[in-house]
């Protein structure tokens, strides 16, 4: 046997001793959940078994550098005299200019043979190159994302060949290995954490029952839900006698017709099924539950329930229908297919049919007449459709009788408020009749005042024209009073016509920009607006909901009474609106004129209240009475706030244009 041979059977030798480290450290790495010693015993693995004097592990750690986007290089691991102190600590920027860096993207070993003169790695590694002079490095783990690198180095410059890149190629693939599958591991177990405290922190009770309708999960709202710990629920059927359970309607609830029975036959979910449990104590909980599948291979695996607590929400309803049975109004209660829900007591009587035979039927199947009415079948429409409440009244000939119907929308469909206005109705045709009648006879009456009046001051006027001149002055001013009695004594007359006219002529209501009424107010009063030398300021006014041309005699009666009652000085009046509710506008007329005693602050609205001399200012003591009653006909208020010598400020308040108020009249039409 030659020397040839011997160096054939130390190659086999050492070939197999590098088999059986390989296949130690696979071993090991199988069964090791320690990452930390695995890394250091496959750098003492490689240290012991190459010719090498120092072996690292380097962990590639990208955006960590001194910019966002370039990385850096720490040394995880290293076996070597002296070297373990600068493991966590050492870092290099990556740079392909370096062994470490460029072996990050190269697919083979990268060998170098003299560290130190080598033309392709101008920058040297802080890890190994101020001893070293030759060394291989190899990527671990796959690219474009490696974990690291794994180097081998010696002092020696032709101690490290091309053979030990294989072996060590082998041992970072090992290690790359187990770097995937602790990476795996830690993401699985971090996500089941996650998936964990939601469930433990949810809300909503979870329960997972098996295939064979057993209890085998139930999170901390559950436990709490259904009184039970999970230990104790895991000896729980779905359908266990302990349970007691029964339906919304307090009938106790068979296997078969178990949320978990539907979802096991169906491999449909359901949704919102209420269920009473019985606690241990024999306290009653009410739930609502979703149910869903569990498939696994195509097959049913079981079910999950979702439950919410409602069991204040149940109290709170009976309560609730306990009142509604007790109140005044007739109230229905209507799903989103105006299926009735419920039914009060009042109810039953104006519809003449009890609850349990309305419950479950829609509306138009019982009352089929209902739908003859435009204005029934739209409103239940729009208030389903819009969201917003819609009223109306209806006339429902079975019992002969008028109601006042309001329709209030919902998630889960619609409430109805109705009450017999029958007697309300026979009033106002009486009061219709009434109000016509005095219509009748304040038109006869003014007619018949006016023309002796209009006798009156013509023969007045005839007598001045004729026999002015041998009057005295007494004479004259005698005249002069008798036309100015007979003119203002027409002035009232037209007063209480148009008085009592505001219920019966006015306009239906429409919006009205305010604007644009003032505009009007002005120009027609643009004489004495001049003559008094009056300042009128306004701020944008709003448009409203009414009656024009009523609503322009409110602002002209207004204005025109704050120039009359200025005092010395010329008229100052500003105009200014404000939001007073979601529903109304208020308007403000102040002036800085001779003001009202607070006292006389409701005397003033009164017909034919006059508070202040003919010295003071004239008037026939009609025209606030007249923006009362306008006012009043369009649901508001009308006020004055006001002090002797500090002014007065008139305000009043009428409806927005988004609100559904009817005008208060007595036609017929």
């Amino acid at each position: 046997m030659g020397p040839s041979d011997n160096r054939s059977n130390d190659e086999l030798e050492y070939h197999a001793h590098q088999q059986q480290v390989l296949a130690d450290l696979g071993s090991q790495a199988l069964e090791t959940s320690d990452l930390e010693t695995l890394l250091e015993d496959a750098a003492e693995t490689v240290l012991e078994t190459l010719p090498v004097d120092r072996c690292s592990v380097l962990e590639y750690q990208p955006d960590c550098g001194e910019n966002a986007d370039d990385g850096r290089i720490v040394l995880r691991a290293t076996a070597s005299d002296g070297a373990e102190d600068a493991v966590g600590k050492t870092t290099s920027p990556v740079d392909e200019e370096t062994q470490a860096g460029y072996a990050l993207e190269a697919a083979e070993p990268v060998l170098v043979e003299d560290l130190r003169s080598d033309s392709q790695f101008q920058a040297l590694d802080p890890f190994f190159a101020d001893e070293m002079d030759t060394g291989i490095t190899v990527r671990i783990g796959p690219e474009p994302d490696p974990w690291g690198v794994l180097s081998a180095h010696s002092s020696t410059s032709d101690s490290v060949g091309r053979t030990a890149g294989t072996f060590l190629q082998t041992v970072a693939n090992t290690l790359a290995s187990t770097i995937k599958r602790e990476q795996t591991t830690r993401q699985r177990d971090e996500e089941a954490a996650v998936r964990q405290t939601i469930l433990e922190t949810c809300p909503i009770g979870i329960t997972l029952i098996d295939a064979d309708g057993m209890n085998v999960f139930a999170n901390q709202r559950a436990e709490e839900l259904l009184g039970r710990s999970n230990p104790e629920l895991q000896t729980y059927a779905h359908d266990d006698e302990r349970w007691d359970l029964i339906d919304e309607h307090g009938v106790p609830l068979a296997a078969d017709e178990l949320p978990f029975a539907t979802v096991r036959d169906t491999g449909e979910p359901v949704y919102d099924e209420i269920v009473g449990i019985d606690h241990p104590d024999r306290d009653r909980v009410w739930l609502s539950a979703h149910c869903g599948p569990v498939i696994h291979d195509g097959e049913f695996d079981g079910a999950v329930y979702a439950l919410r607590e409602i069991t204040e929400r149940r109290r709170l309803e009976s309560k609730l229908e306990e009142i509604l049975g007790r109140v005044d109004d007739a109230i229905c209660a209507f799903d989103t297919d105006l299926r009735y829900t419920h039914v009060n007591e009042r109810a039953e009587e104006l519809l003449q049919r009890p609850e349990s035979e309305l419950l479950g039927e829609t509306l138009w199947d019982r009352f089929p007449e209902a739908t003859e009415d435009e204005i029934v079948q739209e409103s239940f429409e729009e208030a389903l459709e819009t969201g917003e409440q819609r009223s109306y009244e209806h006339y429902y000939d079975p019992v002969d009788a008028w109601f006042e119907v309001t329709v209030y929308p919902s998630e889960t469909g619609v409430s109805v408020y109705f009450r017999d206005i029958t007697e309300r109705k026979e009033s106002q045709h009486q009061l219709e009749e009434s109000n016509e009648r005095l219509e009748q006879f304040a038109y006869a009456a003014s007619h018949d005042l006016q023309e002796p009046l209009r006798m009156v001051t013509s023969y007045l006027q005839l007598i001045e024209s004729r026999y002015g001149d041998e009057l005295d002055e007494d004479g004259q001013e005698f005249i002069d009073f008798a036309v100015d009695g007979a003119e203002r004594m027409r002035e009232m007359i037209d007063g209480l016509l148009a008085f009592s006219r505001v219920e019966t002529q006015g306009e239906p209501f429409e919006p009205v920009d305010l604007d644009d009424v003032l505009a009007d107010v002005t120009h027609d009063l643009r004489v004495q607006i001049d003559e008094h030398d009056a300042t009128i300021t306004a701020d944008s006014l709003p448009t409203v909901y009414g009656d024009g041309n009523q609503l322009r005699q409110v602002l002209q009666n207004l204005l025109s009474n704050a120039i009359t009652y200025a005092g010395d000085e010329p008229p100052e009046i500003d105009i200014s609106s404000e939001r007073a509710s979601r529903n109304w506008w208020q308007i403000d007329v102040s002036d800085e004129g001779i003001g009202i005693d607070p006292a006389e602050a409701e005397r003033v609205f009164g017909v034919f209240q006059r508070l202040h001399t003919d010295d003071e200012g004239s008037g026939s003591g009609i025209g606030l009475a007249l923006c009362e009653r306008i006012v009043e006909r369009h649901g508001g208020d009308i006020w004055v706030d006001s002090e002797p010598g500090e002014g007065s400020m008139f305000s009043f308040t009428v409806p927005a244009t988004d609100t559904a108020v009817m005008p208060k009249t007595t036609n017929n039409a």
